[in-house]
Formats: C-alpha cells, structure tokens, sequence
C-alpha cells in the first residue's frame, strides 16, 4: 500500500492519511483514547452509552441530523466501544468526504446531551445488552464475565456493558464531564483513507477541526496486575443449550513492550485453532484478545473456547490443552507454524485490503501503539516468527496458571452477580466542565462534490470450452485473489431445498478439509440460498494452483452413505424469506415427473459448469489468470436440466410457523425483459421503496411503508427459477395481514401510475449512484458485485453501464418501468408465519394453499 501521510493539528488532533488507489469511496474514522476501563465505580457502562450519545446531535446537527449525509449517499456510520478506545467511522462516497469531516468535527467540538436522549439511549443499550448477554446461547462467554476471572483491579475486570438499572443513575452533567475529560482533540487520531490527496486532506481538516479548542485530556488508568498463581474457575448453567461450553484464559504478552513475543502467542493460538474436527471445523477457537489481536493495551488474554459433552469436567479440558502445551514446548513444530503462518498471512492481507477496515485498523493502532504503520509491516513480522519463540510461548503457557469459565445445560440460567460499586459522591469535578453550548448561529454543512466516475479496473472475459463464463478482474494491492463460483440450483435443487443444503453441507466439509489439509492458506466456503449454490474464497497469489486443486476435488461427485428420504421437504429453522421463495419455486415448477435419487443426483444434476459463472479479482494480470482458472477446471463437464414449463395462476402460498412474533408476506411478479428498462427499473424500485425518502413514505407521512396503517416494506428485484423477479417484502403482526392484501395491492396501481416530480427523480438517482459504489471498497466486494451482475445476465461492467445510464432515465421510463414492474402482482403470494389456513381464506377471499414440512 502507499504511505501513510501523518500531521499534527495546532490543538493536537493526530491526522493520517492513507491513500488507496482505485475506490469511489472514502472511509473516515476517529479513535478517542478512552474506553470502557477509564470508568470509575459506580459508572460501569458509561462508556458505551456514551458512544451512543454521540450520534444523537451536536450545534449544527442536532436531532439525528448526524445521519442525513449518510443516508442520502448509502454509506453508513457507527462506533463501537473496545478497552482502550472508542472508535467512531463512516464509509461515504468521495464527493461526501467533507460532510463527513464535518460532522466528525461538530461532534467534536460540541455535541448536544439532553435528557430526553439519554433516556432514548438507555433503552437502546438495555436492549443490546439484553440481545448480547442474556437472550444469547452462551451470553456473554467469554466477554464480558471472563475478565472478573482473569483480573483483580476494576478497571480490568469490571462489566464493561454494565447494568440498565445503574446506568439509569447518568445524568446530563455526567455526560458533560465525560466529554470534557476524554473528547479533546488531543486525544483523538482521525484517520481517511481513499483515492485521495493527502495535502487536500490536510487542508480539508484544518478547515473543519483546526479551531476547535485544544484542552488536556485527564490522565489514562494504572492496569497494572499483580497476577495469578493458581487457576481461577467459575461455573454457570443455562437451559436450553446442547453442549457444555468452556472458555480457557491467560495473559498475553505486553505487544508494547515485547512484539516478537506477543506475535508468537497469535501463531500459537492458530495452531491450536487447526486442530480440526472430522468436519474440518475448529475443535477449539482462538482469540488473542477479547476483540481481536492488536485491540488493547495490556493486560489482554489468549482465549480458547471449545463445547464438550455435558457433564464433561472443565479440568479434563484444562489439563488437554496444557499436554498441548507441553508437546509443541519440546516438539518440532516447523510445519505447524508454517502453516499457521501461512493462514495468518494470507487472512490479513485479505481483511486489510478493504477500505473500511484499512482505516479503521490504522487509526487503532496508532491510538493504541502510536504506530500505525505496523498494520502492513505484521505480515513480515509474523513471517520472521520462528519455530523457538513458539516453543518458548508454548512453554510459557504450559506453566502458567488460568482462567476457567464453564456454561453447562442447566434448569436456569445463572451467570455472576454484578460486584456491589458506589459512586464517588465526593469525586473531584473535571476542570471546569461544562455542558458545551451551541455557537452564535450553526454553521452550514457543506454540499457534495461532484463523483468521480466509477472505473472497473483492467478486465477480461471467456466462455471456457464446458460452457463455464469466466471473469478476472485486476484491483487491489494485497497478494491474494478473491473467487466467486454460482450455480444455479436447478430443478433438482430448487425442488428440493432440504437435499441441496445437505449437498452444500457435504461439500462445504470437503472444501474445510481439503484447503486445511494443503495448509495453502486462504479459505473456500460452500453454501446456498436456495436459488443459487456458491463456493466463495480466496487465495493467496502464490498459491492459487493448490486452492483450485481443492475446488476441483469439491466439484467432483463423491459417493454419500444412505439416501435422503422421499418426498419434498423445506430446511427447517431458516430465515422466513428463504422459506418463502423455497415455497414459492417449488409451487411454481410443480411436481416432479420422478423422484431424484438423494444427494448425489443432486449434486450431478447441479454442480455443472454450463450455466455457471466465476469470478476471480486480484492484482494478477486479467488474460493470465483466465488460462490459469481453464487449465484447473477444464476437465469439469455437464449441461444444466431444463426448467419445465411453470405453473400459472394466482393465489396465496401459506407456510405455518409458530415461532414467528410476526407475519412475513411477500408479493411476487415476473420482470419484463431487460434493455434499457432494466436501468429504469433499478430507478422505479428506489423511487417506490428503497431509500428513506422514497415516494411510499412520503405520500403517508408518519409511516414507514406502502400501507396506511404504516407497514415496513422492503421493495427488491433478483432472479428466481430462471426469470427475474420483481417483490415486495412486508413484515406485520398477525391481525393486520388480511389488510395487507386491500391495502398494499389496491395502491399499487396508484404509486406506479404517478409520475415523480423532479425533485424526487433526483433524489432516487442520486441514491442509486451512490449505492452501486459500495462494490468498488475491496477485491471481496467487487468479487460479490460482479457476481450478482453475471446472475443477472450482465456483463463484468454493470456497475460502469449502471452509472452512466442512470443519468439519462427520464421520469416517463421510471413510470413505464414501475407500471411493467410492481403495477400488479401475479405471481403466487407467500405467506409465512403463525397464521391457519383457513381463516387466512376467509379474510382475504382468495385461494390458500397450506405448504407442509417446514
């Protein structure tokens, strides 16, 4: 990658810039150096909350404001709250770049607390805490419980979530304070990466931050740790779970203080997380730190986590662990760290080749570390990793005591009780602080830039002799090339859905196994929605040959033991939008004429090449890796089924789920064919329902969807069987479906009919602009984006052919589009939810068709 560009502002905010050639996008990120462990007693989970507050408003964004230029441009913004910092981020398109730097900078000079938002928010992280701690399997294993375990001083080992009822004791006041002692620009890195000008972005930042006033940022906490001689363990239950879990601790070494070491813990730890099952699945997971390598200061711990038959005794898994230890202490261990090497590498050129993550890894490790340019140095630096220093880490584990945590199934559900902390009525004030008070008059937010034309990078495509489409693409600056393989299910499987996740089940195991068996690096991942079956990964460049060997083996038919059972069933447990498309296209392909002989006719009638398409994205040359991809897959041969003639006519397709709080129905209809309608119609689905501001939300305001009674609606196109398919999802309690079917339907011809003005035409265009840009943030997504435009019969320039067209479709071939589109309806509706079939009928007065089996 280019060098990173690096200033200090006269207040002491940290800029670096970090550019990467070839994005639309840019990604802006801001780490203040404060996190959950400079909370004092008392105020456990101020931190958190306080990222929250954040984004509620600020002198010239207030009341959400924050978001309007995201929205507006499909990018998107969050923050998270780690040990060490708390990070803010955005990923925008380039012409937005400077109201994101704006809107990080009003934040940063004033944010607006008010009571009524920290009321808001209570309930939101209540609510998180409730959806990560509590109503998960294994909630909170290993964060945030096993840190009581590993630590004694409270800034270490204290919830960092902390508890909805003390949290409730914040004030506005203390929110100020918080903001005073932490948020000062001298305690902050901001951090922009993209195809931008490093001196254009100093000058863009200086405008923006360069008077917000300096001030001192209080003093960072002791985490100093006296240790532990003896192991610390704690045993909980919880009803419901299958298998007893238990999560292993200790500490890691200071990264800071000794590198080379810390480094060996993270090769040791993927070694152990090779230790596969049968199923080429981990027997153990591994983490180096709660949130990841390199995410905080010390102390940090090496965690491993495994689930065991019940009742299976935590020190028999302590004791496992420690004989591995022990083993890879005294043994040669060569292979095994070059192959772990090999993974680690290669997952993080990979990760670190996409633009948000880039930037957000920079600014981490120069808040934590102040060196942000050990981000592309650790390749080297885990390469230069030796057999003795893992040894010598192995030995250290060996002898070092631990921390147990054990969940086991259990008749309730208990987990520690939250350690008694008082607030320190008496503790001093921060200097001075105040509430910040908003400016004489707000400042403006400045207008977007003119974009840059998306440009596809150096391209080639080929029809191998089997009748597999092939792309390659050059982009990206990492030594990896990402692959995308999509078959179209076929009859077979889309007849079928329960035999097809069982073939990509089969096949994603042998994928597992065979990429970890050549220990090639890189990853190959099998899986289906039910209309397609992928294989998805990436290979290092210089072991590309070794990842296609282990796709061809996939791809070959191998015999399977025992026979699916006969007749039709829908996977059970999946998402209620799988189970209704399941429904619907095996309702409209009929039954079949014979019954197909298991898995393994579904895999000769599916995994064939022609129909098929690949994609390859790397910084390898486009005809070179073309010949490569022909010479490894040249030998596959097969033609697709035929689709039969589907079956016509209306009615309502009715899948029972009583698990289901809510009805998902969705309305179906077959696209008319492409042209210059297919840019139009991407248009009429913005302009009716796929942006914040579309025509469905406008014309009912104080709803959020087609109906009048406020029904969320999703408005989407895609392919399904063989045709492209235009839907409209809407999710509603039970009662209120009926209503969906006069309500939706009968306003349908209203909304399509309707020509939008010429300020709503604008807005939709510009959204969809905006939202094609995301594909060009990394090889991964471009990889994922010319995917989705080969399924739908485009070419490789979708993206390109997309841009430029939207700007010529005039509001007479949005309405045209729209008519043609979603005018009316006539494919099968589904229906999926805790609903009878009966009385659906009768309150609807249309046909039901109950689907069994789901």
């Amino acid at each position: 990658m280019p060098g990173i560009r690096r200033s200090t502002l006269a207040n002491g905010l940290r800029l670096l810039v970090a550019p990467v050639t070839g994005t639309s996008r840019v990604a802006v990120a801001v780490h203040y150096r404060v996190g959950f462990r400079v909370e004092p007693p008392g105020m456990e989970g101020f931190a958190h909350l306080f990222e929250h507050l954040m984004f509620l408003g600020s002198e010239s964004l207030p009341d959400g404001a924050f978001f309007h230029h995201v929205r507006d441009t499909a990018g998107l913004a969050s923050g998270r709250t780690h040990q060490d910092y708390t990070e803010f981020y955005q990923v925008v398109p380039r012409s937005a770049l400077d109201q994101a730097l704006f809107a990080e900078a009003d934040r940063m000079r004033a944010p607006s607390f008010t009571d009524k938002a920290l009321d808001e928010q209570l309930a939101g992280v209540a609510a998180e805490i409730r959806e990560m701690v509590v109503e998960r399997p294994y909630g909170g294993m290993p964060w945030p419980y096993l840190a009581g375990l590993l630590y004694t001083s409270f800034a270490n080992a204290h919830d960092g979530y902390g508890d909805p009822d003390r949290l409730r004791q914040a004030t506005v006041e203390d929110c100020a304070e918080f903001f005073d002692r932490y948020y000062t620009p001298g305690n902050a890195v901001l951090t922009v990466a993209g195809d931008v000008d490093p001196d254009d972005v100093a000058e863009r930042v200086e405008r923006h931050f360069g008077d917000i006033p300096a001030r001192e940022a209080a003093a960072q906490p002791d985490l100093s740790e006296p240790g532990f001689f003896m192991d610390q363990t704690a045993s909980f239950t919880e009803p419901g779970v299958p298998a007893t879990a238990i999560t292993i601790g200790q500490w890691l070494p200071d990264p800071a203080a000794d590198l080379p070491g810390y480094l060996a813990h993270v090769v040791l730890a993927r070694m152990m997380a090779r230790q596969v099952t049968p199923d080429g699945l981990p027997a153990v997971s591994t983490s180096c730190g709660f949130f990841g390598p390199l995410d905080a200061r010390a102390p940090d711990a090496l965690l491993l986590t495994t689930l065991v038959p019940p009742a299976t005794p935590a020190v028999q898994m302590v004791g496992a662990i420690r004989t591995q230890w022990g083993m890879w202490a005294k043994g040669d261990i060569s292979g095994e760290v070059s192959a772990a090497v090999s993974e680690l590498v290669s997952e993080h050129h990979r990760d670190h080749d996409d633009l948000e993550t880039r930037c957000r890894a920079l600014g981490r490790l120069e808040t934590l570390f102040d060196r942000a340019e050990l981000l592309d140095e650790l390749p080297r630096l885990l390469a230069e990793v030796t057999p003795a220093q893992v040894a010598r880490a192995a030995a250290r584990l060996h002898g070092a005591a631990c921390a147990v945590m054990t969940i086991e199934p259990g008749r309730r559900r208990t987990r520690p009780k939250p350690a008694p902390t008082q607030r320190a009525e008496d503790r001093a004030p921060a200097r001075g602080a105040r509430l910040p008070t908003a400016a004489t008059a707000p400042r403006a937010v400045p207008p977007r830039e003119e974009q840059p034309r998306p440009v596809l990078g150096e391209h080639a495509e080929s029809t191998f002799g089997n009748g597999l489409r092939a792309v390659a693409i050059r982009a990206g600056g990492a030594p990896v090339v990402e692959l995308r393989l999509r078959l179209p299910a076929g009859p077979a499987g889309w007849r079928r859905p329960d035999r097809l996740e069982l073939l990509a089940q089969a096949l994603g195991r042998r994928a597992r196994l065979g990429v970890h068996e050549r220990g090639a690096g890189g990853e190959l991942t099998v899986g289906t929605d039910g209309q397609w079956l992928d294989l998805a990964g990436y290979a290092t460049t210089d072991r590309l040959d070794d990842w296609l060997a282990v796709l061809s083996e996939v791809l070959r038919p191998a015999p399977t033991a025992g026979q699916a059972a006969p007749g039709r069933s829908l996977p059970r447990g999946g998402p209620p939008a799988r189970i209704a498309d399941d429904a619907l296209r095996g309702h409209l392909l009929g039954p079949a004429p014979a019954e197909p002989g298991g898995r393994d006719e579904t895999h000769r009638s599916v995994v064939v090449p022609g129909g098929a398409s690949l994609v390859a994205v790397g910084d390898v040359e486009p005809a070179g890796l073309l010949s490569r991809l022909e010479d490894a897959l040249g030998w596959w041969e097969g033609r697709p089924e035929p689709v039969p003639a589907l079956a016509e006519g209306g009615g309502v397709l009715l899948v029972p789920r009583e698990d289901l709080s809510n009805v998902l129905v969705t309305f179906n209809a077959p696209e008319p064919p492409g042209g210059p309608q297919d840019v139009a119609g991407y248009l009429a689905t913005a302009v009716l329902g796929r942006y914040h501001r579309n025509r469905s939300i406008r014309d009912a305001p104080g709803t959020t969807g087609l109906g009048a009674s406020g029904y969320e609606a999703f408005l989407g196109r895609d392919v399904l069987l063989d045709f492209p398919r235009a839907f409209i999802q809407l999710k509603r309690p039970k009662e209120q479906v009926p209503d969906l079917f006069t309500e939706v339907l009968d306003r349908l011809p209203e909304l399509t009919a309707t020509p939008p003005d010429p300020e709503e035409l604008e807005r939709a265009r510009e959204y969809c602009v905006m939202e094609m840009l995301w594909g060009l943030d990394s090889p991964a997504k471009i990889a994922d984006l010319v995917r989705i435009g080969l399924s739908l019969g485009q070419g490789p320039d979708l993206l390109t052919r997309l841009y430029d067209r939207l700007g010529q479709v005039t509001a007479e071939e949005v309405v045209a589009a729209a008519t043609a589109t979603y005018g009316r309806m006539p494919l099968p509706a589904t229906v999926v939810g805790d609903v009878e079939a009966d009385w659906l009928a009768d309150e609807i007065e249309r046909e039901v068709t109950e689907i069994e089996g789901a």
